[in-house]
Order: structure tokens, then C-alpha cells, then sequence
């Protein structure tokens, strides 16, 4: 089991470096229209058309890039105070129902999402600022986004598994 676990996450760091990148670019172009807008609003009197909105769709992005890093580098912390005064078999319980249910709802939310931007593109919705920027391609990367992170709960279920089996044996 330990086998299968690692050959999914060794498949998933490719994914990670494009995400990282995503997350860098984001970030630097987010400082860099809020710096000029800022500094055009200030000493020229002229802002940057749309620096509103682009720095939110770059926030989306940046977002949920983050969260599916986050989550599959196991960079949450972990708070087992609760859990620690449980019985082994307990645990094990609590632990399953909890990485099941994060990764049905990470898929759940990630399945509304490519509804509502299968939505947004029927109607043909974009951003107020800018009228030819489709706003529903940041709703797909969002999907796209949290199915890494359902994924992520499902390996690091299947390590945990594994963890127990070694325990145990």
C-alpha cells in the first residue's frame, strides 16, 4: 500500500512546480498593479483601468493554487490534542471519517464550481472592468484546484493506512 501511495505522490510533482509557479507570478503581478495603481492614483492623478478586478481574479488564482500546495506538501498544522486521548482504534475511526469527508467536500465544491462557470459561459459573464475577460476559466482552475486537494486527502489517507499496517504488523 505504502508503494501505491508514494508512486501517486511522486505523479503529483510535476503538478506541484506548475502550481508554485502560478502562485509566484500571481503574487508578483498582484504587488506589481497594486504598486503602479497606487502610485498612478497618487502622483498622477490616474489609475490603473480594472486594477480592482485583476488583482481579485489574481487573488483567485493565487488562492487556490495555494490550498492544493498547501495541502498536498502537508503544510497544514495539526492540532491532535483531542485526538491523542482516543484509543488507537478510535483514532483510526475519527482519522478515516475526517479524510473521506475532506475529500468529498474539496470534490463536492470543485463539482459546483464547474457548474457555476459552465453557467457563467452560457451566459457569457465577464468582468465589469473588463468586457472582454471571460470570469468563468477562474472558476474551472478553482475545480481544477480542489480536486488536487481531494486527491491530496485521498494519498494521505491511503500513507495513513499504510502507517497502521506497519503498526500493527
Amino acid at each position: 500500500m505504502r508503494t501505491v501511495a508514494r508512486l501517486l505522490e511522486e505523479r503529483t510533482s510535476f503538478l506541484l512546480n506548475v502550481l508554485g509557479a502560478f502562485i509566484g507570478v500571481g503574487l508578483v503581478a498582484m504587488v506589481m498593479v497594486t504598486v503602479v495603481d497606487a502610485f498612478g492614483r497618487r502622483f498622477f492623478s490616474s489609475p490603473i483601468y480594472g486594477s480592482y478586478e485583476s488583482v481579485t481574479l489574481l487573488l483567485s488564482v493565487v488562492f487556490f493554487a495555494s490550498l492544493s500546495y498547501c495541502t498536498v506538501k502537508k503544510g497544514h498544522f495539526a492540532i491532535d490534542i483531542a485526538t491523542s486521548r482516543f484509543s488507537p482504534r478510535v483514532r483510526l475511526y475519527i482519522v478515516t471519517i475526517m479524510y473521506i469527508l475532506s475529500a468529498l467536500v474539496s470534490w463536492l465544491i470543485a463539482w459546483q464550481l464547474v457548474v457555476l462557470s459552465i453557467s457563467l459561459r452560457a451566459k457569457n459573464l465577464t468582468g465589469t472592468e473588463f468586457t472582454s475577460l471571460p470570469i468563468y476559466p477562474f472558476g474551472l482552475f478553482g475545480a481544477f484546484c480542489l480536486i488536487i486537494v481531494g486527491w491530496a486527502f485521498l494519498v494521505q489517507f491511503i500513507n495513513f493506512l499504510a502507517e497502521v499496517a506497519d503498526r500493527n504488523s
